[in-house]
């Protein structure tokens, strides 16, 4: 008998360990996200009002906001990789089978981790240089802005040899899988459970097994 449906807060107490530390820093980088978004669109649309209407503005509006957008793309990158959503050509990879789909993964993976050491060694540098350079009106280090490549080469780590590691082991669901495909079964499998607001039950959850109108 299927368990119930569950929030995902509560159903990620029971993953491994190690599943469990990815979902709770990925949902770390989804706060994050979210709160960069949410100080960037307070600073332009309040800096807006106060301009247009008082003849004022926020001082700190424009570097602040700049920088905030910076560190969204970043970690937005890094959620979108881990989540597998990012946007890319899969037409080789549909037309190939599945050892070849495999191999085309860890392939490109390797080439991303070249890229991440590229971001780590450049961001480090960058980073180090620019410590002792500031904001004109911010006053903080512009190392807060370099200091995203260097996060986001290390981070961007951890789910590319994820997959990786997926691919050498033969597993192959969810590598190449379309993302619009990923949500509809998503989706399709959410209101399958027991005890989902849409979920059919007695008489109509037979009928659906079994294909009748």
């Amino acid at each position: 008998m299927p368990s119930r449906w569950e929030p995902p807060s509560k159903a990620s107490r029971r993953m491994p360990p190690r599943q469990r530390a990815a979902h709770l820093i990925a949902r770390g980088f989804e706060i994050m996200i979210v709160a960069c978004l949410t100080i960037m669109g307070i600073l332009v649309f309040g800096n807006v009002v106060l301009r247009y209407a008082f003849n004022s503005g926020i001082a700190i509006s424009e570097e602040l906001s700049r920088l905030l957008f910076v560190w969204l793309i970043f970690m937005g990158a890094v959620l979108a990789s881990a989540r597998r959503i990012h946007i890319g050509f899969d037409t080789l990879q549909r037309a190939v089978g599945p050892r070849t789909r495999r191999a085309l993964v860890v392939f490109t993976g390797a080439l991303i981790l070249v890229g991440c050491g590229i971001f780590i060694v450049g961001g480090w540098r960058q980073t180090s240089i620019n410590l002792g350079n500031t904001y004109p009106v911010l006053g903080i280090s512009y190392a807060w802005l370099y200091g995203t490549a260097l996060v986001f080469g290390v981070a961007l780590i951890f789910p590319v040899c994820n997959n990786i590691r997926r691919a050498l082991a033969g597993i192959d669901d969810g590598l190449t899988e379309d993302l619009a495909d990923r949500i509809e079964s998503l989706a399709e499998r959410i209101e399958d459970e027991p005890g989902h607001p849409s979920a059919p039950t007695g008489r109509g959850a037979a009928d659906s097994k079994e294909g009748r109108p």
